[in-house]
This record gives structure tokens, sequence and C-alpha cells, in this order.
């Protein structure tokens, strides 16, 4: 690999890392608006829903974005001790990179984290919900049932004398 050719490799990273870097921001003021709905005093499925649809290009293109950065840094690896004091600046730049990307997606993994705990809490408390509402609405029938019953096995005369 010659020099233009190593240029244009690590040309190529610095683009795919500053790109992942964008998506995961994306990501997590996704995941943050999903917090916001968490935390809402009325969960709303729907509005969450939304969110996880909106979220899965950016999952899908970051996955793109790894797969085409190792492809990218395995042919180059070989030649970067040829070029390392020539390319030593901009090395340092992606490192730094790097190590944001890293920081921001074990941000977005706590906070995923986070929010699939509070949605397991949010669910539970629907669930719940609905078993409260069935167990009423079940005494509420049997109610009704029992009193239609009553009704029948009572013989009713009526008093003829006046």
């Amino acid at each position: 690999m010659d020099r233009s050719d190593f240029s244009t490799c690590f040309k190529v990273l610095e683009d795919t890392i500053q790109k992942k870097e964008q998506y995961l921001d994306e990501l997590l003021a996704l995941t943050k608006e999903q917090e916001t709905i968490l935390l809402a005093e009325k969960f709303s499925m729907d509005a969450f829903d939304a969110l996880m649809e909106k979220k899965d290009p950016y999952i899908k293109k970051i996955s793109e974005f790894d797969a085409g950065f190792e492809s990218v840094y395995a042919r180059m690896r070989p030649e970067m001790e040829n070029y390392k004091k020539e390319f030593e600046p901009r090395i340092r730049a992606l490192q730094g990179k790097i190590k944001s990307v890293l920081e921001k997606g074990a941000a977005l993994c706590t906070a995923e984290e986070q929010n699939r705990t509070r949605l397991e809490y949010c669910l539970k408390d629907k669930k719940q919900e609905i078993k409260n509402f069935k167990k009423s609405s079940s005494t509420v029938s049997s109610y009704y049932k029992n009193m239609a019953g009553a009704l029948s096995d009572q013989s009713f005369f009526m008093d003829k004398k006046k």
C-alpha cells in the first residue's frame, strides 16, 4: 500500500468514526426522549414504540459503520508502522475520536439499561391495572349473575286481601 492509498484509507476511517459519533448522538437524544416518556405521569406505549422505530435505522447504520471501520482498519494495519510517524497527529486525533465514541457508546448502554428497567416497571404497573380491572369486572359480572339468579329463585305472591 503506497502513501496515497494509506491516506485514502485513513480518511475513510476518520469519516466513518465521525459519522458514527453523530449517529450515537442522535441515538442518545432519542433514548433521552424515551426516558422522558417513561418518567411521565401517564406512560404512552405508542409514543415509546414510535421512538423505538425511529432508533432502528440508526442502530443498523452504526453496525454498518463498525463493520466498515474494521474492514478498512484490517486492510491498513500491516502498513501502519510504515506511516506511523508521518500520520502521527491524525492517528492521535483518530484515537481521541475513538475514545469519545466508546464513551458515548457506554453512556448509551447505561441509558438503555435504565430505560429497560423503567419500562419493566411501567409494564408491571399496566399488568396490575389490567389484572385489577379484570378482577373488578369479574366481581361485577358475578354480582349481576347472582342477583339475576336470586330473583328467579324467589317466589313472588300477591296478597289478595285488602
